[in-house]
């Protein structure tokens, strides 16, 4: 939540720097930048929807087997729930990005003739910066979670690879 009020804020400095020193953006420049943040969520969806495939069904099949829940070791099963979680979350925020982004260019598309939007033109550009900045910025979080869940997934491949050579050495 602290992460989130913190993209926020810096969001809405940028609202006030845009609007404060006349930022000029262009809509293509706009619409390709839009187009790059939803190639990203994809790009997520798809890592982490196999990620997803991947753990959850051994989550569950650790903590489902009976048998083994009296003398289980669940360091292994929470190592995969934290992370699974991080995954979730990650697609959570992609998601967000994604449906932002394309509410975004709806209202673009159904408001721009109107008096409205060109009497406000530079407010709307300005908010439209910063709404992209704070997307941008909430989606980079969410590509380093995607980042780190792995790092540390290749991590605990070469403590279980390290730790099988041991028990081979004894």
């Amino acid at each position: 939540m602290v992460k989130f009020i913190i993209i926020l804020a810096a969001s809405i400095g940028a609202f006030f720097l845009c609007k404060i020193y006349g930022v000029k953006v262009s809509y293509a420049d706009f619409k390709d930048y839009c187009n790059a943040l939803l190639a990203i969520s994809g790009m997520v969806f798809t890592i982490m929807g196999i990620w997803i495939a991947f753990l959850y069904p051994n989550a569950l099949l650790r903590l489902m087997d009976t048998k083994k829940v009296e003398t289980a070791d669940f360091s292994e099963a929470y190592r995969d729930t934290r992370r699974l979680e991080s995954i979730v979350a990650s697609i959570i925020i992609s998601a967000s990005v994604a449906v932002a982004i394309s509410i975004l260019m709806l209202i673009k598309m159904i408001f721009s003739g109107t008096p409205v939007y060109l009497e406000n033109l530079n407010s709307i550009k300005s908010a439209a910066v910063a709404i992209i900045i704070f997307l941008s910025f909430y989606q980079y979080y969410s590509v380093l979670r995607v980042i780190y869940a792995n790092y540390m997934f290749v991590s605990d491949l070469h403590i279980k690879r390290e730790d099988a050579e041991a028990d081979k050495d004894i």
